[in-house]
């Protein structure tokens, strides 16, 4: 027999985060004018078959008088014969450093749910029991199930953030699944289902050009023990503050210095209220052979002005 291992990021990403950074930052509540919603739909390795399927339901604003935010967030995930779903509340207190930068501090407190369809886990079997006579099988072309009971796992979450922002430029510092549970899906792999914790770096500048032309250039580093650093670097142009695109690169630190994704991503916002996004990655490396890529799609609404100002 021969036994491979593979690693990955716990927490589904997005693509588009500079729009809804609240996902991985909680520290950013607080920090805009008014109430946003959004709904992230991510179908990661299209035609893979069992690929990455994440739903992302969030919603966060300012306080109308105090210098605070809070928002949720729903997130469910599945991947193959894995699912989670996570519970999530969020709160951040904003001061000011001058009179044109501010602090924000976030805290986000949650449940999530982790199952197993342990049923689908089937392997090829030589023996079939479903055909023959009552004594027994034939050889045929059945499946075996691995096991016969599904299993489901609910445990405490938790996550820090720091949010520094100005009009032209902002930084961020988070970290997410702070507890370290163990989940216990297989008693065999008892060492193998730890819970990691997750940080993320980010920051991103406005750079205001002639005609209502804004470049805003943003990158965006993940790192998770054990696993090499990954980064995306993506740069967006926007005019009118109305329409939008731009192109955004993923890269593992380590793995021969070269991309895994580029990403192509068009956006709408329609008189200040209706947002509508769209990505498309082109993968690289072996996977590139098994499918066209991954999809994103980002519907968000924007409430009226709780503040004034920035």
């Amino acid at each position: 027999m021969v036994s491979l291992s593979v690693r990955s990021q716990q927490i589904p990403f997005s693509t588009i985060f500079v729009e809804n950074p609240f996902i991985f930052n909680p520290a950013v509540a607080g920090s805009d004018n008014c109430f946003k919603i959004r709904m992230t739909n991510r179908i990661q390795w299209m035609g893979f078959g069992d690929g990455p399927f994440t739903n992302i339901l969030s919603g966060y604003g300012p306080h109308a008088v105090r210098p605070m935010g809070y928002g949720g967030s729903l997130t469910m995930d599945k991947t193959g014969p894995v699912s989670m779903f996570k519970v999530s509340g969020g709160y951040a207190y904003n001061i000011f450093i001058t009179s044109e930068v501010r602090a924000s501090l976030g805290l986000n407190l949650g449940v999530t749910q982790y199952s197993l369809n342990a049923t689908s886990l089937q392997f090829p079997s030589a023996y079939d029991p479903t055909r023959g006579n009552n004594n027994g099988g034939s050889i045929g072309s059945g499946f075996t199930p691995i096991l016969t009971d599904n299993i489901s796992r609910t445990l405490p979450d938790a996550g820090v953030g720091v949010y520094i922002y100005h009009f032209d430029w902002y930084l961020g510092l988070s970290a997410q699944q702070l507890f370290p549970n163990n989940l216990n899906l297989l008693d065999q792999a008892k060492d193998a289902d730890n819970l990691k914790a997750h940080f993320y770096g980010y920051g991103g500048y406005r750079l205001t050009m002639v005609n209502n032309i804004v470049v805003e250039p943003t990158v965006l580093f993940r790192m998770v023990s054990d696993l090499p650093m990954q980064t995306d670097i993506c740069a967006k142009v926007v005019y009118q503050n109305q329409i939008w695109g731009g192109i955004s690169a993923r890269n593992a630190f380590g793995q021969n210095g070269s991309f895994n994704d580029l990403s192509i991503i068009v956006g709408y916002i329609h008189e200040r209220r209706l947002y509508v996004s769209l990505s498309y990655d082109i993968v690289f490396g072996n996977i590139r052979g098994y499918t066209p890529g991954t999809i994103e799609f980002v519907l968000g609404y924007n409430f009226d002005d709780l503040k004034k100002g920035r």
